[in-house]
């Protein structure tokens, strides 16, 4: 009995202990005539506080002007601080002071903001971040391509993206993979993209937006993508002993018409159909063929078994 006893007081000590160390941050609000109103993630090192005992304190100078903890919203998997900010005269400088319960650490925010009164800021799409250091403010797509799948040309502008690929590859079924700004967000319909995961149809314009680290600047960006097509492959068998030579042509380009030449004259011509062109029985010589702006010269040897 004695044994639980002292166990007992130690632990209730040791609480007593941890949480006199939480900073006695009070405001005297019937002092003040207006408030302004913030809903904000908060982040330490590069942690967001993910703790129901973390606080935030905003100040003007020494004084204390609003304090609260953070608070789970379930449908954005978040730690919120609805803070509300006290105050009696407008664009007073307000500071932020951040403590995490977990290390018993104070920590000074470098951003300010101005006080204005009736003002609200932040919500749980683009919350306000209230971080020490502070995070990235930038929202870029860096660089924009496919899993597997080699970018012919790409041009990237504010708002928008442009890709040229193959026509080896079909554009209903293509993964995106891609470069942002530090710590910012792709997201489609306001939900998050992963690079090179999710395939998606690109055979019109898409539409992403990218949110910055801070979540206070929200870009769009629409991608276009066009296709280029392969050049056509030439393959020939030469003629061998009593048997003619041969030249098969294959192509992508279902229906067009390839042209074959013999010293300078049209000898015969071939639409392409389910994806090449045959010519036979050719005699040895210098042949030329056409198909579109694509050209090719062949000549077919005479070789002895």
């Amino acid at each position: 009995m004695k044994k639980r006893v002292i166990i007992f007081i130690f632990i209730l000590i040791s609480t007593v202990q941890i949480f006199a160390q939480a900073p006695l941050w009070k405001v005297n609000e019937s002092s003040y005539q207006y408030t302004m109103t913030i809903q904000a993630k908060v982040n330490v090192d590069g942690v967001a506080l993910a703790n129901q005992n973390d606080l935030v304190g905003a100040f003007v100078g020494n004084a204390c002007r609003g304090v609260t903890g953070l608070t789970y919203v379930a449908s954005t998997k978040s730690y919120y601080a609805y803070l509300t900010v006290f105050a009696n005269t407008a664009n007073e400088v307000i500071t932020f002071n951040i403590f995490n319960s977990t290390s018993n650490k104070i920590t000074k925010v470098s951003k300010t903001i101005n006080f204005t009164a009736n003002e609200h800021i932040g919500n749980l799409f683009q919350s306000y971040s209230i971080a020490e250091p502070a995070l990235n403010e930038k929202a870029d797509i860096l660089s924009f391509d496919f899993l597997n799948i080699k970018t012919l040309s790409s041009f990237i502008a504010p708002g928008s993206v442009k890709l040229n690929i193959s026509e080896s590859f079909p554009l209903d079924n293509l993964k995106p993979v891609f470069v942002l700004s530090k710590g910012a967000s792709l997201l489609k319909n306001r939900v998050v993209q992963s690079s090179g995961s999710a395939a998606i149809s690109f055979t019109a314009p898409v539409t992403y937006e990218v949110l910055s680290e801070d979540e206070s600047t929200l870009k769009s960006y629409t991608v276009n993508v066009t296709q280029s097509l392969d050049p056509p492959l030439f393959y020939k068998k030469d003629a061998v002993c009593a048997t003619l030579g041969a030249i098969k042509v294959v192509s992508k380009r279902e229906g067009s018409i390839v042209q074959l030449s013999y010293n300078g004259k049209i000898m015969d011509t071939k639409p392409v159909i389910n994806g090449e062109a045959i010519f036979l029985n050719l005699l040895t010589g210098t042949y030329s063929l056409t198909i579109g702006s694509d050209y090719k010269v062949i000549v077919i040897n005479q070789k002895v078994k």
